[in-house]
C-alpha cells in the first residue's frame, strides 16, 4: 500500500494526516498529529511574519517530517488555509523557506477550493443526500449547501472563535457584555445570507472540523454515550444548549483548559460553541450530525478516488467496507464477498422465517464482510476480536447503533453468546428487536461462512423449503461440497433455537 500524507497549515494550527492507499483506489487514515501555530498573530502593521513565528512553525514541519520518513510516506500533498482577508507581505518566500528545510511544497487552496474539499469529504462519507455543511476553523466558518451530486450555495464568513474573542476581548468588554456582543454579530452575519434562510425541512445540518469534534466529545461525556466514535454522531441542539451554558459559567481566560478536547484554550471552545448553537436556532434545526476529518477527506477522495471529482461514491457503506477489509484482511478478499453474497442469499430465502426489516441488510452486509478481520490479532478467538476491530472502524453509511449490531453479529461467527456485560453497554443505542435480530444474523453469518469452508467458494446457489417443521436447504456447486455441508450442519443447533425448524442440507 501507499503510503500518503497530508499536511495542513491553517493561520493557528498545523496538523498532519497518514494515510494508506491501494492500488484499488481505497484508502483509509490511521495516524494524525496537530500542533499550535502562531501565524494569525504579531504580525504587525507593516504586515510581515516575523522570524519567531516562521521558525517556531518550520520546527513543527521538521518533526512532522520525521513522522512521514517513520512511515515511508512516498506521496506528500500539503496544503495552506490561511489569512482569509490579506495574506503577508512575505507569504511566498515563507512558503519556499519551508521547501528549502522541510521539503514540503505547500498549495494555498482558494475559499471554492476548501469548499469543495469539504462537500467530497462529506459526500463520499455519509449517507446523507441532502445537507448543509459547517466546517468550522479558529478564524473562518465554510457554508456548503449540497443536493445529491451538486453544490447549490456556498458562503465563507470571515470569522471564528479566535477572530470573534480578538474582536471583543473578554478582559476589555467583561465576559457577559463580550458574549452579547458576540452573539449579535452572529446574528448579524448569518441573517445576511439569504439562501440560509430558504433551507428546507428534510436537508440535515453537518457539523465539521476540530471544534465541531470537541463539541461531539463533551456532548458525549455528558450523555455517557458508550460508543467511542464522533463521526455520524447526532448532536439535539438541546444538549449543544447544555454544554454551551456549563462552559460559559466557567472562569473564561486565554490559559484555562477543559479537559477533554483538543482546543487548548476554554474561551475560544466557548465562543465556537455559542456559533454552533446560533446556527441551529437561526435555522430551526434541532440537531446535528458530526463529521470528523471531511476537509482531509475530501483531499484524498480527490487524489485517491479521481472519479469522484465528477461522480460521487454511490455506495459510500460498500466503499468504506472495502477499504477497512483491504487493510485488514487482503488475503481473505475472496472468500468474504463470498460470504457476503451467501449471507444476504440466505437472508432472502429465510425472510418468512426470521422476519426481519431490510434495514438489517446493512448490519448482515459488514458483519459477513469483516467476520475475519479479527485474525491480524488473535487467530484463534478471531472472531471475538473482529467485533473489537469493527467497533472501532471508521466505517461510513450507516448509523451507530447499526455498526454496533454488526460487531456483535460478526462475533458470533464462530457460535457461542453474546457477553451480557457488553451487550448492556451499548443498550441505550438499540431497539426492541436488536437482541433478536443479531442473534439470527449471527446463524445466518455462521452458515454462509460454512457453505465456503474451503474458500473455492464452490457452493454457487442455495434454494430454501420450509416443509413442517424443518427446512431444507439445496445446495448448488461446481465442484464436491461435502465438507461444506458438513460444516453447515454444525450450525442445526442454534438454527433451530432461533429459527424454529430443523436444519437440513443437500
Amino acid at each position: 500500500m501507499e503510503k500518503i500524507a497530508v499536511i495542513l497549515v491553517e493561520t493557528y494550527s498545523a496538523k498532519l494526516y497518514i494515510a494508506s492507499a491501494s492500488q484499488d483506489n481505497y484508502f483509509i487514515l490511521h495516524d494524525e498529529e496537530s500542533e499550535p501555530i502562531k501565524l494569525g498573530l504579531e504580525m504587525g502593521d507593516d504586515h510581515f511574519l516575523k522570524k519567531p513565528q516562521i521558525d517556531a512553525t518550520i520546527r513543527v514541519l521538521k518533526n512532522f517530517r520525521k513522522i512521514c520518513e517513520l512511515y515511508d510516506v512516498t506521496k506528500t500533498i500539503a496544503v495552506a488555509n490561511l489569512f482569509r482577508d490579506s495574506k503577508p507581505k512575505n507569504i511566498y518566500s515563507f512558503f519556499d523557506e519551508v521547501f528549502a528545510t522541510c521539503g514540503f511544497r505547500f498549495s494555498v487552496l482558494s475559499s471554492e477550493e476548501q469548499n469543495n474539499n469539504i462537500y467530497l469529504g462529506t459526500i463520499n462519507s455519509f449517507d446523507i443526500p441532502k445537507g448543509v455543511v459547517f466546517h468550522f476553523t479558529a478564524d473562518s466558518i465554510h457554508i456548503v449547501e449540497y443536493n445529491r451530486r451538486n453544490i447549490l450555495n456556498q458562503t465563507l464568513l470571515n470569522f471564528g472563535p479566535m477572530t470573534l474573542l480578538n474582536m471583543f476581548p473578554f478582559e476589555e468588554f467583561g465576559k457577559e457584555v463580550a458574549l452579547q456582543k458576540i452573539k449579535k454579530y452572529i446574528l448579524t452575519q448569518l441573517g445576511d445570507i439569504e439562501w440560509l434562510k430558504t433551507i428546507e425541512e428534510e436537508y440535515q445540518m453537518i457539523y465539521s472540523g476540530d471544534h465541531a469534534v470537541d463539541l461531539c466529545k463533551m456532548v458525549r461525556k455528558l450523555k455517557k454515550y458508550p460508543l467511542d466514535r464522533d463521526s455520524g454522531y447526532v448532536a439535539k441542539k438541546q444538549d449543544v444548549d447544555f454544554i454551551r451554558d456549563q462552559v460559559f459559567a466557567l472562569d473564561l481566560d486565554k490559559s484555562k483548559k477543559i479537559k477533554l478536547i483538543s482546543e487548548p484554550r476554554a474561551d475560544v471552545f466557548a465562543v465556537a460553541v455559542e456559533i454552533m448553537s446560533t446556527i441551529l436556532e437561526v435555522t430551526n434545526k434541532e440537531q446535528t450530525t458530526i463529521s470528523s476529518n471531511s476537509f482531509v477527506r475530501g483531499i484524498l477522495y480527490a487524489d485517491v478516488v479521481p472519479s469522484t471529482l465528477e461522480k460521487p461514491i454511490s455506495d459510500v457503506l460498500g466503499f468504506s467496507v472495502i477499504a477497512e477489509t483491504s487493510f485488514h484482511d487482503k488475503e481473505g478478499e475472496k472468500h468474504n464477498e463470498q460470504v457476503y453474497n451467501l449471507s444476504i442469499l440466505l437472508f432472502k430465502q429465510l425472510r418468512v422465517l426470521h422476519k426481519l426489516p431490510r434495514n438489517y441488510v446493512k448490519v448482515l452486509r459488514v458483519a459477513s464482510f469483516m467476520h475475519d478481520v479479527g485474525k491480524r490479532i488473535n487467530f484463534i478467538k478471531h472472531a471475538k476480536y473482529s467485533y473489537d476491530v469493527i467497533i472501532g472502524s471508521d466505517i461510513f453509511g450507516m448509523s451507530h447503533r447499526e455498526l454496533v449490531l454488526a460487531a456483535f453479529a460478526a462475533s458470533l461467527h464462530q457460535g457461542g453468546e453474546i457477553t451480557a456485560s457488553e451487550w448492556v453497554k451499548y443498550k441505550d443505542l438499540f431497539e426492541e428487536d436488536d437482541a433478536t435480530a443479531v442473534m439470527k444474523l449471527g446463524v445466518i453469518l455462521r452458515l454462509a461462512e460454512a457453505f465456503d469452508r474451503t474458500k473455492n467458494s464452490v457452493i454457487v446457489d442455495i434454494s430454501c423449503d420450509i416443509l413442517g417443521d424443518s427446512v431444507i436447504m439445496k445446495t448448488i456447486a461446481t465442484g464436491d461440497n461435502s465438507y461444506e455441508i458438513q460444516k453447515a450442519l454444525e450450525c442445526g443447533k442454534d438454527f433451530e433455537k432461533y429459527f424454529g425448524k430443523k436444519l437440513e442440507i443437500l
